[in-house]
């Protein structure tokens, strides 16, 4: 009896399965190959949302994820805690990480590889942060999401690639502590942090290359 390593060709077209976890600040909706598989178990609309969600998958390789995740703000003006002492201008951030089930094994995660593509921009004028009014002073810039952007065949090489922040200066806290995250796996949003409210993310994660499918013949 010969054990052989399975051709890539064969991992690729075996179904896995997958835990993906997703720290957001402060949501988030995750798809996998064009099918949405999950998405933040705490409402958008909660102000403080530092949960950790963990969702399992079942795919096949190359896993392209497609992510739209959203920071919180009140209303369109992009400002938070809206007539209260502290209101301001809130910033976002994510870290996700993908594991084969079975190994445990870490086989992708966000970086600054990824792409982004920012929807939600608010507000442009940032002194209206101080505004009585923020929903009539402040300025947003919208736009559409381009059409099935979370699939395998959507081409974003015209989007930006992600940028990586530290844990400091995203403010991590929470849920962000409930797992041990890969050496691989960096918090990332857009370029701006504060001002870049509602941002779509894409990655691809091929076939390990030392895959754990043993052939037996």
């Amino acid at each position: 009896m010969t054990s052989l390593v399975a051709p890539a060709s064969s991992v690729e077209s075996k179904t896995i399965s997958f835990k993906a976890e997703v720290w957001a600040d402060n949501w988030f909706a995750l798809y996998v190959n064009g099918k949405k598989v999950g998405e933040d178990s705490t409402p958008f609309a909660t102000e403080k949302s530092f949960n950790l969600d963990v969702i399992t998958f079942k795919a096949t390789y190359p896993l392209t994820i497609g992510i739209l995740a959203r920071d919180y703000v009140e209303n369109a003006s992009g400002l938070e805690y809206i007539g209260k002492p502290n209101q301001q201008i809130g910033d976002g951030g994510l870290i996700a990480q993908f594991r084969e089930t079975a190994s445990g094994q870490v086989v992708g995660a966000t970086n600054k590889s990824w792409r982004v593509f920012v929807t939600n921009k608010a507000p442009l004028n940032t002194e209206c942060v101080n505004s009585s009014v923020p929903l009539a002073e402040c300025k947003t810039l919208a736009t559409k999401s381009p059409t099935a952007w979370y699939s395998s065949t959507f081409k974003d090489s015209n989007w930006k690639n992600a940028s990586e922040y530290s844990k400091e200066v995203v403010g991590v806290k929470d849920g962000y502590f409930a797992t041990t995250w890969s050496t691989g796996a960096s918090l990332v949003w857009s370029s701006d942090l504060k001002l870049d409210n509602t941002i779509l993310l894409r990655g691809k994660i091929v076939a390990p290359k030392n895959p754990s499918v043993i052939i037996t013949t």
